[in-house]
């Protein structure tokens, strides 16, 4: 395989001319018009509400036949539709989204070529911050259902689209909307969620040239640390055991020094596996002959390459630091610093609290500020993944999909209770530096192009899953 898009996003986009009805102009002023409203979720008391309340109001207004053929509802503010199927024995397809986006990081305002809250549309792409992450998964479906329902009328299966409020921020939405799922006794046969949306090439794997795309069967827990040493400040001419800061700093070193060991988790070791024929590398190309035998050295080996490192790795960011003295002749009082870990699937908080406690001693407090565990690790396979697979072939050829994980956080892990098979993949596939600078950052946007083509995998996805 050759030709890897990494300027062009449509260097591998087949059958464009499927859906011949499909309305892009309308879908493209609709996904406009959802980028407009500033959804920037901060706390349930300081949010404004206004624009979620804006964006139920388009979503209801927007695609006549989801309204006639179904039930939309709103559980807080997060949004719950259904259509039912005509066959009550067959379990649920879930498609995921969140309604919130990123507010833009102030002073980068100018920076921008159209107004980040403007929705604006030209004849190539989509602008405004969501238009990445991720207003296009949202309006996506509802445009790949709403065409569904005008070319079959009511699916066989149930279809059920769950927009969380705050993904980004806490997940409260998508958690109510699962209990709110169980409560009535749904359960999904699988669910569609954001996940890896550009095509990668396989080098880092060992098979150059070869261009991939993941569909993550799992997700790393996060979780948020402080570590705090006491002090008593006072004049810097006798650190006698060394300052408070320095005591953190070296305890922070050990960290650093003594990670948890690689681990090559199921889905990650599918990867290695689907891609074995197509290795050239040493020494992958030797270890891809056993993975299962070779998983630790397979595991060592990702981990000193920076593209794979947090695919084996629980991940450890320093990103805070606080308690510095006002002068440098002044000792410093209590100095604390927060650490952001990553968490592989098979890792624990208490995994990483005994790591933690076991390195930096007795003198350091540690204290969880906030965790959310590593998601369940499901099955390459089976329902909606086999259908996937054949959708992304049809409308993406010359790539090859294999099952990963995730190592950012999505909703699907508050679904495990009520899904069976839980796929994070985005369906939309940007350039690489387009995601690289537009996700959460300047200028996001989204090529028409691209839009249109993620709709397409998502009602051929539809077609092949619930009629």
């Amino acid at each position: 395989m050759s030709g890897l898009p990494e300027k062009d996003p449509c260097a591998h986009f087949a059958h464009e001319d499927d859906y011949p009805g499909l309305d892009l102009e309308g879908a493209a002023r609709r996904l406009g018009a959802a980028l407009a409203l500033r959804t920037v979720y901060d706390t349930p008391q300081t949010t404004d509400f206004a624009p979620f309340d804006a964006l139920y109001d388009l979503i209801c207004s927007s695609f006549p036949l989801i309204s006639r053929h179904g039930r939309t509802e709103r559980v807080g503010h997060s949004i719950l539709i259904t259509v039912s199927g005509t066959d009550p024995e067959l379990s649920a397809a879930l498609l995921l989204a969140h309604q919130d986006v990123v507010d833009v990081v102030p002073g980068t305002e100018e920076l921008w070529e159209h107004d980040p809250f403007g929705g604006h549309v030209d004849e190539e792409w989509i602008w405004g911050r969501g238009a990445l992450d991720i207003k296009e998964m949202l309006m996506g479906e509802l445009e790949a259902l709403e065409h569904l329902l005008s070319l079959h009328g009511r699916p066989r299966r149930t279809v059920i689209l769950a927009f969380g409020e705050d993904e980004e921020v806490s997940s409260l939405g998508a958690t109510a909307l699962a209990a709110e799922l169980e409560r009535r006794g749904v359960h999904a046969a699988f669910s569609l969620d954001e996940g890896v949306s550009t095509f990668a090439d396989a080098a880092p794997y060992g098979a150059p040239g070869t261009v991939v795309s993941d569909v993550c069967l799992s997700q790393k827990g996060y979780l948020d640390l402080r570590l705090t040493v006491r002090g008593e400040g006072g004049h810097s001419s006798n650190p006698f055991g060394g300052t408070s800061l320095e005591r953190l700093c070296v305890a922070i070193a050990r960290l650093a020094e003594h990670p948890l060991p690689p681990r090559l988790v199921g889905p990650v070791a599918s990867t290695f596996e689907t891609l074995a024929p197509l290795v050239s590398s040493e020494p992958v190309r030797s270890l891809v002959a056993d993975v299962e035998g070779n998983a630790d050295e397979l595991a060592r080996y990702a981990a000193s390459v920076r593209a794979l490192h947090p695919l084996v790795c629980t991940t450890m960011a320093v990103d805070q630091i606080g308690g510095s003295s006002p002068a440098p002749n002044v000792m410093p009082a209590d100095a604390t610093a927060t650490l952001n870990l990553r968490l592989l699937p098979g890792t624990t908080v208490e995994d990483v609290l005994a790591w933690t406690s076991g390195l930096v001693g007795p003198e350091v407090e540690v204290e969880v500020l906030h965790a959310t565990p590593a998601g369940r690790v499901d099955e390459a396979g089976g329902p909606g993944y086999d259908e996937l697979v054949g959708v992304m072939g049809r409308y993406h050829p010359g790539t090859l999909v294999v099952p990963s994980i995730m190592c950012g956080g999505t909703d699907s892990v508050r679904y495990e209770r009520v899904c069976g098979k839980l796929l994070r993949m985005t369906p939309f596939r940007p350039a690489h530096d387009e995601l690289a600078r537009g996700l959460h950052g300047v200028n996001e946007r989204i090529a028409r192009r691209v839009y249109a083509q993620g709709i397409r995998v998502l009602l051929a996805l539809l077609e092949r899953t619930v009629l």
